[in-house]
């Protein structure tokens, strides 16, 4: 089997580079918990529905920090816990996560989408990522500046 790591060293490939980074099933759930659910905390991870174990989910956060997608900060309540949180180079997965929510949208039949937030994605699917890009900005600004 070839590690991830590998790809890049053997291709130039655009797509295939990327899947180093975020090419793995739960890589990308733990982003759309950052991103769509205004999930930050470890502990609240491990309870999504998915199922996470504690080690693949410590892995992940941490190959996202050293990736530059993810970044932490002290809980306020508890230094001993972290807040996670989207850098910059995260929040601009958006497009390709708002894609992936317009397919699986449009053709599979077990998704499950707020009736809110899929009327956005349905209708003006630019206006849901200038929404979530709002409300990400405003939890930095909470908890961040803190």
């Amino acid at each position: 089997m070839v590690a991830k790591s590998e790809h890049k060293q053997r291709s130039q490939c655009p797509i295939a580079c990327a899947l180093d980074l975020i090419g793995d099933h739960w890589t990308l759930l733990v982003v759309r918990n950052l991103m769509f659910l205004g999930i930050h905390e470890y502990k609240d991870m491990l309870k999504m529905e998915e199922q996470i174990s504690s080690s693949i989910l410590s892995n992940r956060l941490r190959k996202l920090q050293n990736d530059g997608l993810v970044d932490a900060l002290p809980h306020p309540l508890s230094q001993r816990r972290k807040l996670y949180f989207l850098t910059a180079k995260g929040k601009d997965l958006i497009y390709l996560m708002t894609e992936l929510v317009i397919w699986s949208n449009n053709y599979l039949e077990t998704v499950a989408i707020p009736e809110d937030k899929k009327r956005l994605i349905e209708h003006a699917p630019d206006r849901f990522i200038e929404i979530t890009l709002k409300e990400l900005d405003a939890w930095e600004k909470q908890y961040a500046a803190s």
